[in-house]
């Protein structure tokens, strides 16, 4: 059962003494409902017009009661709904203001533009692997319920030059464009990438024809959830375990396998060795499952494929087997597990 405001409750114990008063007062003086009434507001409020008064005994006794008692409630009905206005007005401005110190110390981080269906999954995941992000969302009640689950979020919009800046895109790393419109999503692939042209930028397509016009705008990457929901489907059907395992490892936070892009720096002892030379996954327990060379992916490399500097090895294993093979792959040493 849903619970009932304060300030619901304290207008319906105000009314209850109103409407006890009038016909107290009424019964008693045999006044008008009317003049009942006029009575009973002057005497809580206390200005004492004196042009009605009781004349019976009991008229005054139940007057005095009802003065002593009233007007202290009324008092205390202002007194604490001034104070939940104010507090929550000020509580309001002190955690906007908290949250925009927060967001202008963030550096390398991600901008999530909206927070609809799409980019609570960005959201959720994010929140998952500590990546620092920000959100910018228009909706009122959304960022209310965002702030209350301490996210940064910005309310406003979007394709704005001044809320972009605010969410700090000269130094953030890259941008999700959520929003459900294709045109806003060129918008503000075209406007950040104008404000920040170093910015990888991945923005959602909700049309087939809209990917080649995100590109052009320049975003880096363009995903269409309704194609890749689609095939995902027909997958499920023809190849029902595959997908359970991708899952598995792309959803499910108990697990512990992952998946991760590692660089080759140059200086690292795997440039110029053949994947069995490496012996990598002896050293760190992961397997490479491809590897991106430029613009060329080489997917299920062979095991005499030579690894050079500046590839990107897409590797599969647990947290502590990837963290050994980004040692590695950095130039550090590493124990034989």
């Amino acid at each position: 059962m849903k619970k009932v405001p304060l300030w619901a409750r304290l207008l319906a114990c105000l009314l209850l003494i109103i409407l006890l008063s009038v016909f107290g007062i009424k019964y008693l003086e045999g006044y008008s409902f009317l003049d009942a009434l006029w009575f009973t507001v002057v005497s809580l409020t206390a200005v004492g017009y004196g042009d009605i008064v009781p004349v019976t005994p009991a008229g005054k006794i139940f007057t005095m009661i009802f003065t002593l008692f009233g007007i202290g409630f009324v008092l205390y009905v202002f007194g604490t709904g001034f104070a939940v206005i104010v507090e929550g007005r000020l509580s309001e401005v002190l955690g906007r203001q908290s949250m925009q110190r927060k967001i202008s110390k963030l550096d390398n981080h991600i901008i999530i533009c909206g927070a609809g269906r799409v980019g609570r999954q960005v959201v959720e995941r994010f929140q998952h692997d500590k990546i620092p992000f920000v959100v910018i969302e228009n909706d009122e009640s959304v960022v209310r319920e965002m702030r209350e689950q301490g996210i940064l979020v910005l309310e406003g919009d979007a394709t704005a030059d001044s809320t972009l800046i605010e969410a700090g895109i000269h130094r953030a790393r890259g941008l999700i464009a959520t929003l459900p419109s294709d045109a806003d999503n060129v918008f503000i692939t075209l406007t950040c990438k104008e404000l920040n042209p170093g910015i990888k930028v991945a923005a959602r397509a909700s049309r087939e024809d809209s990917e080649s016009k995100l590109m052009r705008a320049g975003a880096d990457k363009v995903i269409a959830p309704e194609a890749i929901g689609g095939r995902r489907l027909a997958i499920s059907i023809l190849k029902p375990a595959t997908v359970e395992f991708v899952d598995t490892i792309l959803h499910d936070h108990r697990t512990e396998i992952e998946i991760e892009e590692i660089v080759v720096l140059s200086e690292s002892p795997l440039v110029n060795k053949s994947i069995r030379e490496s012996r990598i996954l002896d050293k760190t327990g992961t397997l490479i499952i491809a590897i991106k060379r430029e613009d060329e992916f080489i997917g299920v490399p062979r095991a005499d494929e030579e690894i050079r500097a500046n590839d990107l090895l897409i590797a599969i294993g647990t947290g502590e087997q990837l963290t050994k093979l980004e040692a590695y792959a950095g130039g550090n040493a590493v124990k034989e597990v």
